[in-house]
């Protein structure tokens, strides 16, 4: 009799260079094992006994990292930077600022030559106390500079970091106006150093978004998805904007050396709360989902352009100095350029929230 042959079992095929396709197996009484690619093991330089991480993503997929104990808390370890004698501080400040953005939690800057110039110190110093949150300087001296960042992740989350900026943001734009209809300089010239707080926010933020996607799930760090993420660094990006518009108007007022005609405060007035309340809805509308209310932000952006006109119009008709003219005329811009922010972020949202405007198949009975 002709032996029967045992039929062979499917082999693991290999998809592409980075892709696998792997057999499930079942070990025991109810345990799933599947086998790790050995090119993947020797790339990331695992042994036997190592640990990996797995991630369960919003398309029911997994995502396999190598664990890092270091990592998955958002402390990546110590790292130095040696600086020439003779380089400029904003260099040495640009290096400090790409290392904290990538996540390190010590960063130590030596001088090659022995000595730091006290410029560069006392740039170091300003720049951890003014646009690094949570960064202390913990060691000094002529020939290095350490710093720690404090700040644990779960300790502010980017969602809630992105509405402590946007609140401060808006505040900015409204007192801007506030100290140009009254002439008020002192305020100005603190709205003008309150861009460094945005700065702060901005950078944080930055940095918790690319550790959230080196170590997901994004979770962690207050977002809910691939695409969420990346709208959190645009809108980021477009609130540090606004916010440098509005340090713009606040310099602009210190220009004018009286307070300003009643019809030109009025017009001013209504432009920054128009703009300032768009700001403030297309915020509401990313924290709550809500297409609706994102898409009516976005048409109201309309009506910007009008306002603005209409400033520049009257202030032309207006007796004041070619500079107090030129100054109005800028601040008429920026103030339309929150509202135009303002839209952008409704658009944003428009594209996150897309889906829930679809209406189900209607079925034909």
């Amino acid at each position: 009799m002709e032996r029967l042959k045992r039929p062979e079992e499917p082999r693991d095929k290999t998809l592409d260079e980075d892709g696998y396709v792997r057999l499930v197996q079942m070990t025991g009484r109810g345990s799933y094992v599947v086998s790790i690619p050995k090119s993947w093991i020797e790339t990331t330089g695992l042994k036997k006994g190592g640990r990996v991480e797995f991630s369960r993503q919003q398309n029911e997929g997994l995502l396999l990292t190598p664990f890092d104990e270091h990592e998955s808390t958002g402390e990546i370890s110590h790292c130095q930077i040696s600086l020439e004698s003779d380089v400029a501080p904003e260099t040495a400040i640009r290096k400090i600022i790409s290392l904290y953005l990538r996540g390190f939690s010590t960063i130590e800057v030596i001088s090659k030559s022995g000595t730091l110039s006290a410029a560069v110190r006392n740039e170091i110093r300003q720049v951890a106390r003014q646009k690094l949150i949570g960064t202390e300087m913990i060691t000094e001296s002529s020939r290095s500079i350490t710093l720690q960042v404090l700040l644990d992740y779960p300790q502010l989350l980017a969602p809630d970091a992105l509405r402590r900026m946007s609140s401060i943001m808006i505040s900015m734009v409204r007192d801007a106006v506030q100290a140009l209809i009254a002439n008020d300089k002192e305020l100005a010239l603190q709205l003008i150093r309150t861009d460094d707080e945005i700065d702060r926010f901005s950078l944080y933020i930055i940095r918790q978004l690319k550790w959230g996607i080196r170590h997901p799930p994004l979770e962690k760090i207050g977002i809910r998805s691939p695409p969420e993420c990346l709208a959190y660094r645009v809108i980021t990006a477009n609130l540090e904007r606004s916010a440098d518009h509005a340090s713009r108007v606040a310099k602009n007022t210190l220009i004018f050396h009286r307070p300003l005609d009643q019809v030109l405060a009025r017009d001013i007035n209504a432009l920054a709360l128009f703009s300032s309340n768009m700001m403030e809805t297309a915020l509401r509308a990313l924290n709550m989902s809500d297409y609706d209310t994102a898409e009516s932000t976005f048409l109201e952006s309309e009506n910007l352009a009008v306002l603005a006109a209409r400033l520049i119009d009257r202030s032309s008709k207006k007796k004041m100095s070619a500079q107090e003219l030129s100054a109005l005329t800028l601040i008429s811009e920026s103030l339309r350029r929150i509202g135009e922010g303002a839209a952008a972020i409704a658009e944003i949202v428009l594209d996150l929230t897309a889906e829930k405007s679809i209406q189900p198949p209607v079925r034909i009975q």
